[in-house]
């Protein structure tokens, strides 16, 4: 369940900083076209909400709080410094995301 919590964190904090007008340049792809470009941010909370409410759905809460936030400080970290040095390597790390998620959720813990 960490894992599918972090990539949804990942994926939730990548999607945030594309939708901002200061890291289109560096973050192009195709979710900057007409109709993925609106939905950018509203995604982007509602990934990160997901994420904090499938760790409260399996944890004990001050637990799953706790874990969520240093989790979040992790990935917050990851896509910054992403930002900073490499910004095409986070596009590449959406498709790890993805999978990580993916077998977060069908692995048993």
């Amino acid at each position: 369940m960490t894992m599918a919590m972090a990539g949804l964190l990942y994926l939730g904090l990548f999607a945030l900083a594309a939708a901002m007008q200061r890291h289109r340049k560096a973050l192009a792809g195709p979710w900057h076209g007409p109709t993925w470009a609106p939905l950018l941010a509203p995604g982007g909370w509602t990934l990160l909400g997901l994420s904090l409410l499938l760790v409260a759905a399996r944890w004990d809460n001050g637990l799953a709080l706790v874990s969520w936030v240093g989790l979040l400080t992790v990935a917050g970290a990851l896509v910054l410094m992403g930002l900073t040095y490499r910004p095409h390597w986070l596009s590449r790390g959406l498709i790890a995301a993805v999978v990580i998620v993916i077998l977060g959720l069908i692995l048993p813990r």
